[in-house]
Formats: structure tokens, sequence, C-alpha cells
């Protein structure tokens, strides 16, 4: 019988297997960087303790028990608060324009960028990084869902809105046509190293770049082929998020062009559909489905795993195995979401 995939909140001896994964890919979203990864494990072991939640940083991991030993399918965070009035949120506006000659008696269409910062602050979706041999058998949903469950468990503790700064199609080399065009000219600096600047602060891009428009037209062809679309790796998490209630907000990533999404949390229908059960001590009716329909949580853990459940009224009935595995007792507190989205 395969075991199933657990999400739970990273720890200190995960660490191998993030470096080996991030090693293996070595994304924006997970470098590979042993400094970087020891902090985002620091980060997050302090964030679920509920101590400075304004700088709050969730991060869980999928994994998978075989003989014993739990193998590392994936990862994804999750950041309470992003863009304040100390550190704001950049974008590039995507504006279409239409214009009109007298003297020629025509009228043109031209695509701007302008730029923008938001102060109010977005819980951001960070990055979701699963591992080659896992995608395509739902680990990249779970992450998802988790996290999602995660803002329905604890609103206090996110923000009204939610956000997701998707990567665009990544180059052969590691570079990015559209920051070679407009970020390395108004900046100074090459893809690397802004990269590594804008994983921390983006204050350099207000600096730097025009506050008016950016004319799209004047753009190198691969640059302008950048803006607003998401690299092949990404698509099956942005069509989960647009299925969760996500939309395009019309606005890029002044570092790579990467498209931005986001949602309101009350009209994100997982969320919504969240609810808080007791487990019950019968399982549930019936043969077991092979999909399991609900995302069920033990909220003491944050440890969370798909399952075939029976909700009944104000109660839920699980497997013995799921209810083993996130140790839930009869009688004890759980959260579920249904997973038909």
């Amino acid at each position: 019988m395969t075991e199933p995939v657990i999400i739970r909140p990273v720890r200190p001896d995960d660490a191998a297997q993030l470096h080996a994964l991030a090693d293996l890919l070595d994304t924006v979203n997970l470098p590979d960087d042993p400094a970087a990864i020891a902090k985002i494990i620091t980060d997050s072991e302090r964030s679920f303790t509920g101590t400075d939640p304004r700088h709050a940083s969730y991060t869980f991991v999928a994994v998978q028990a075989t003989g014993g030993v739990e193998k590392l399918l994936g990862t994804g965070s999750l950041f309470a608060y992003h863009g304040m009035p100390d550190e704001p949120h950049y974008f590039l506006k995507v504006v279409d324009q239409t214009v009109h000659s007298r003297q020629l008696n025509a009228d043109r269409t031209r695509r701007l960028l302008k730029l923008g910062k938001d102060t109010e602050p977005w819980t951001e979706f960070g990055g979701l990084v699963v591992h080659p041999e896992a995608r395509g058998h739902g680990v990249g949903k779970l992450l998802v869902a988790a996290r999602l469950l995660l803002v329905a468990m604890h609103p206090e503790r996110f923000c009204r809105r939610l956000l997701a700064e998707l990567l665009p199609p990544r180059r052969e080399d590691g570079g990015n046509a559209f920051w070679d065009a407009v970020g390395a000219p108004l900046t100074g600096l090459d893809y690397y190293r802004a990269d590594l600047l804008c994983r921390s602060d983006k204050e350099f891009i207000d600096a730097f770049f025009p506050h008016d428009e950016i004319v799209v037209d004047l753009l190198p062809p691969d640059a302008r082929d950048l803006i607003g679309k998401e690299g092949p790796a990404t698509t099956p998490v942005r069509t989960l998020l647009t299925r969760a209630g996500f939309k395009y907000l019309g606005a890029v990533d002044p570092f790579d062009a990467g498209p931005h999404d986001g949602a309101l949390v009350a009209e994100v229908a997982p969320i919504q559909r969240s609810r808080r059960l007791v487990r019950l001590d019968a399982p549930p009716a019936g043969a077991e489905p092979e999909r399991p329909g609900h995302l069920i949580a033990n909220p003491a853990t944050n440890h969370f795993t798909a399952a075939t459940c029976e909700i009944v009224g104000e109660g839920v009935r699980l497997p013995e195995l799921r209810s083993r595995i996130l140790d839930l007792a009869p009688g004890t507190a759980c959260w579920a979401m249904p997973l038909d989205w």
C-alpha cells in the first residue's frame, strides 16, 4: 500500500533533503544556499510559535514515509504580511492605451508598464517546489491546499488579501530577458545580484525605475514575450490557484515580469468551505474511494493529509490510518477542506 503524503511544518532535520532538492533544481523559490535554507527553517519554526506575527513566514514540507524513513517530496511557504509602509509591495501595472493622430487619422494601441507600490499588506504564497519524481501525483495541490487551510484555521494571523507572484519562463542560462532589457540598464545590476537583493528588499527598484511609464513596444521581442507569462513549471500551480479563486491582477513583477495573481480571502471558495469538526470514533461507511475528498488537519500540530471522510453534523468519521497519522483521537478537534477544486 502506498503510504499517504503528509504536509507538516519544516524541521531542522529536513535541511539535508532541502539542500538536495535545492541542488537539483536551484530555483529562486528554493535557493541552493545552506545559509538561506537554515534561515527558512528558523523563521518558520519561530512563526509557528505565534511570536512576531507581522514577520511570520510559514514553510511546509510534503513527506512520504517509506520503510519508516520520510522522503521529502516538496515544499511551499506562506508569508503572513507582504507590503507595508516600511517595506512596500512593488509591481508594474500593465496598461493598454489607445492614442489618436489627427494628422494620420489613425489610432494605435500601445502597452505601458507603470511602477506602483502598495502599502496595504497582502498574505503572500511563497514559492512552491516539488521534486521532479513527485510531479503529477497531487503533491503540489496538497501544498497549496494546506496553506489555504492554515489561513482558514487562523484568519487573525493573515491579511484579507492573498497574493501569488508567479515565476516566468526560465532561460537556459538562468537569466531573464526582461531584466536584461529594463532592470540591468536602469540599476547597473546583473540578474544574479538583483535576484539576491529582491529576495529581501526591492527598494532599489523604486529608486531607479521610472515612475511614469515604460513603453512595451520599445523593448526587445524576447522581453515583451515574458510580460505576464508564467513558466511551464508554474502553470499547474497557477491553474490550482485560479480554481481556488485567484485572478490575474493586471500587474507583473518589476524584476522578471512574472504575473501577479491575487484574491480576497472572502472570495476563495476552499477557505470559505473549510470547517472545524470533531473526530468521531466510527470510520466512514462504505468503501474508500480512490481519490480522497478532503484535506484533514490537526490544528494542534499543523499536520495535514488527504482523506476520505464522512461529515456528520459537526463531527467527522475518518479512516483509522489517517486518524493515527494525524494523532487524532476520538473527540479531538480537526479541520476539513474539500479537495474538489
